[in-house]
């Protein structure tokens, strides 16, 4: 089936626009600890969340290389907006790669359909032919209350035991069938309405799951790769909004140091030697994340359109730049806070409020420690495989 919902909902705001929206309207998603609805329905009219699905279910064939591109310029603005936008457009690919052909035809049939899951948890699932009895708790369900279809990761019943380990699948309701504990309050990446979820126990179709760790069957060309081989649309999903809330603290620094002329020398700190070294190696960490992430997400891109999965040696070197990416954009935001002194210290400030995302989002299991040691395994041939790369 052929999908053409997104070509015929007219695009509201461009990526620039739709992210100085938001950012104008930060002290809102603040306290609301979410995407306003309006902008998150004018980010879905304009196809944002479905940069990553096939062309034959309604995707724009764009490569992986112009969805980063639109994380890093909307996280240049807001960083919680480009989080949402982006992980959810690597639900709706999982989905359109990876789910049973007719249930994702009917996901995005919706113009305005869109997921939500987490692995913050693990449900379970008694799978019974055409018919499955799923459940399940999940933290961390980032655009949860503007989703129409809500899941998570879930142990299979009957599977593992001593034989080996057990059975995983992903597994979606919709969203009336789901329950929000709002319980999203943290200190940074505030916008993005990552509260918990909650599924009660319930019959679904089995053709609502699908193995994360296999590659998909379903005949999607390049777009294959998004599933069964490892967690690189989430990785590359923090690698762009690192990098892009970088590009805005760094603005910001520019405009202080420019400015600032501090007591007793009151010497701008533009004009001091050490600003200026810390300013050109921050912009370089910046840069080079970027055009490392960047040259990988085309090499990745190359391999998938002729093989349409990813060799491990693919694999490690695109995690590998992601987990790259996120260190160089963590240091490049510390070192623009730094070069500024205290203004990143007051209250509300854009620097301080870069930093509290930076933070917050550099915990990510994609990126954190375990992912490293993932990394490592697969590389030195230790495992072949993991979720995590």
């Amino acid at each position: 089936m052929t999908m053409t919902a997104t070509s015929t909902v007219p695009p509201t705001l461009s990526v620039s626009a739709l992210g100085a929206a938001a950012d104008d309207r930060r002290a809102e998603l603040e306290s609301g600890r979410r995407i306003p609805p309006d902008l998150y329905e004018q980010a879905l009219r304009a196809g944002l969340f479905r940069q990553l699905v096939a062309p034959d279910l309604g995707g724009d064939g764009a490569p992986p290389g112009a969805w980063f591109r639109t994380g890093m310029e909307l996280a240049r603005h807001e960083a919680s907006l480009a989080w949402v936008v982006t992980q959810g457009a690597a639900e709706l690919g999982w989905i359109a790669a990876g789910g049973d052909p007719s249930w994702a035809a009917d996901v995005l049939a919706d113009p305005l359909g869109c997921s939500a899951s987490s692995v913050a948890g693990l449900g379970e699932l008694v799978v019974d032919g055409a018919r499955s009895r799923f459940h399940g708790r999940w933290a961390f369900n980032t655009g949860c209350q503007g989703a129409t279809w809500i899941g998570g990761l879930a142990l299979v019943a009957g599977t593992g035991g001593s034989s080996g380990r057990p059975e995983v699948r992903w597994g979606w309701v919709p969203a009336a069938r789901a329950r929000i504990v709002e319980d999203w309050d943290s200190s940074g990446m505030r916008g993005t309405g990552s509260h918990t979820t909650v599924i009660d126990e319930q019959e679904i179709a089995t053709a609502w799951t699908f193995d994360p760790k296999a590659p998909t069957t379903n005949d999607r060309g390049a777009h294959r790769c998004l599933v069964g081989n490892g967690n690189w649309p989430i990785a590359a999903a923090v690698a762009a909004v690192q990098l892009g809330n970088a590009r805005r603290a760094l603005d910001e620094a520019r405009a202080v140091i420019g400015a600032k002329a501090p007591p007793p020398d009151f010497v701008r700190l533009a004009d001091n030697a050490a600003v200026q070294r810390a300013l050109v190696e921050a912009e370089g960490f910046v840069q080079a994340g970027t055009a490392t992430m960047e040259q990988e997400l085309d090499a990745m891109w190359a391999e998938a359109s002729v093989r349409h999965e990813l060799t491990a040696a693919t694999r490690v070197r695109l995690h590998r730049a992601a987990l790259t990416a996120d260190l160089l954009a963590v240091r490049a935001v510390e070192a623009a806070c730094s070069m500024t002194g205290t203004a990143s210290t007051v209250r509300g400030h854009v620097l301080g409020r870069c930093r509290r995302d930076a933070e917050a989002l550099h915990a990510h299991v994609s990126v954190n420690g375990m992912a490293a040691e993932h990394n490592a395994k697969v590389d030195l041939g230790a495992v072949e495989r993991s979720i995590l790369v």
